[in-house]
C-alpha cells in the first residue's frame, strides 16, 4: 500500500525510493497551526513523513476559515492542534501524527526541537521565531523560516551554522513596525504557496539535498519570485556569539496579541496544574461555560474567554492588552 500511496513521488529523480524511505523515517515539528501550519502539516502528512508533530496555542476562530485549510465551521472553538491531528490521521493512518495544545516557550522549546530532524516555522510573531532560532541553532537542528502577510511572503532554510534568522533580522522589530494579518490582511492563496516552499526545503533537508541558500521572496499578486543573498554575520548574537538570550529568558510577555484574531493571549506567571473544574464551577454562576477537548470557554455580557489547562487564557473581542489583563484578573485571577 505504501508503494502505491507514494508512487508519484518515488518517480521523481529528486526523491526516488531512497528519498521516500528517508521521508518515512523522519520527524518534523511544525510550530503553529494557522494558515501556514495547516497547509504545511497537510503536505508533510500526505508525503509520508514518518512523524509529524504540530504545536499550537490557539483555538479555531471563524476568521481562520478563509485561509486555514484543515478547519471547518464545526471546529470553531476547538484547539487547532487537536483538530489538525484528527484530520490528518484521516488523511494518512500509516504515519505518527501528534497535535500539542501548548505555547512554545523557553521551558519546552529545546525538548521539542531536539526530537525533530527539521522544524517548519508557521508562527505569527517574531519573538517566537527568535526563540525557535535560538533553540534550533543551539541544538544543531535545521529549520525553515516562513512568513506571509498581505500578498507577499518569505522563506529561508536555516542550518545550524548559519546564516540564521538573526543574521537577517538582528533585533526584534518595534511594536507596530511590521504589518500583520490584522492590519494588512492576507489573500488566501498566499499561505499555500509559502508553505509549499517551506515543505520543499524541509524535504531537501531530510533526503540530504542542498537547501536553497538564499531568502526566497514571493509576491503572489504580481506573481514574482526573487532570491536574496543572506550573509552570515560573524558577530550575530545567535549563530556567531552563541548568546541564546530568547531561549534563556526567565520571563515572557504576559499579554500577546494573536495575529489574525481580535484577541489577546494572557500567560499566567505560574502555570496551573490539575483540571479546570474549580474555574468551571466558579464561572458557571457568572455566564455560560462549556468544556470541550480539555479547554474551557466562558461567555458573559462583557467577556469571552478561552482557558487552557495550564492557565493560558485567550481573551476575545479586544486587541488591547490592558483590557485583556483586566478581564483575566476579573474572571480568572492573577
Amino acid at each position: 500500500m505504501k508503494e502505491n500511496r507514494y508512487s508519484r513521488q518515488t518517480l521523481l529523480p529528486e526523491i526516488g525510493k531512497v528519498g521516500q524511505r528517508k521521508l518515512g523515517a523522519a520527524s518534523v515539528l511544525v510550530v503553529g497551526c494557522g494558515a501556514l501550519g495547516t497547509h504545511a502539516s497537510s503536505l508533510l502528512a500526505r508525503a509520508g513523513v514518518g512523524e509529524v508533530r504540530i504545536i499550537d496555542r490557539d483555538v479555531v476562530d471563524i476568521t481562520n476559515l478563509q485561509r486555514q485549510s484543515l478547519f471547518t465551521e464545526a471546529d470553531v472553538g476547538r484547539p487547532k492542534a487537536k483538530v489538525a491531528e484528527e484530520q490528518l490521521r484521516r488523511v494518512n493512518s500509516e504515519i505518527d501524527i501528534e497535535g500539542l495544545v501548548a505555547d512554545l516557550n523557553h521551558t519546552n522549546a529545546e525538548r521539542l526541537v531536539k526530537r525533530a530532524d527539521v522544524v517548519v516555522d508557521a508562527t505569527d510573531n517574531m519573538e517566537t521565531r527568535f526563540l525557535l532560532n535560538d533553540a534550533c541553532v543551539k541544538n544543531g537542528v535545521p529549520w525553515i523560516y516562513g512568513g506571509a502577510v498581505g500578498v507577499g511572503g518569505m522563506v529561508l532554510a536555516i542550518g545550524p551554522r548559519g546564516p540564521c534568522l538573526r543574521c537577517l533580522f538582528p533585533s526584534l522589530p518595534q511594536p507596530g513596525e511590521l504589518p500583520t494579518c490584522d492590519t494588512a490582511g492576507i489573500v488566501n492563496t498566499l499561505p499555500s504557496v509559502i508553505a509549499s516552499f517551506e515543505v520543499t526545503e524541509a524535504f531537501k533537508v531530510i533526503i540530504g539535498a542542498v537547501p536553497t541558500k538564499e531568502l526566497i521572496v514571493v509576491d503572489v499578486w504580481s506573481e514574482e519570485v526573487q532570491k536574496v543573498r543572506v550573509a552570515k554575520d560573524p558577530h550575530c548574537r545567535c549563530c556567531g556569539e552563541k548568546d541564546f538570550e530568547f531561549l534563556m529568558a526567565k520571563t515572557r510577555k504576559l499579554a500577546v496579541s494573536l495575529c489574525g484574531r481580535n484577541a489577546v493571549q494572557i500567560v499566567p506567571a505560574k502555570p496551573r496544574t490539575g483540571d479546570l473544574a474549580s474555574i468551571r464551577n466558579r464561572l458557571s454562576k457568572l455566564g455560560t461555560v462549556t468544556v470541550s477537548d480539555g479547554v474551557l470557554r466562558f461567555r458573559s455580557k462583557d467577556a469571552d474567554l478561552t482557558v487552557f489547562p495550564d492557565g493560558r487564557t485567550v481573551v476575545s473581542g479586544t486587541t488591547d492588552p490592558a483590557a485583556a489583563k483586566t478581564a483575566f484578573s476579573k474572571y480568572i485571577g492573577d
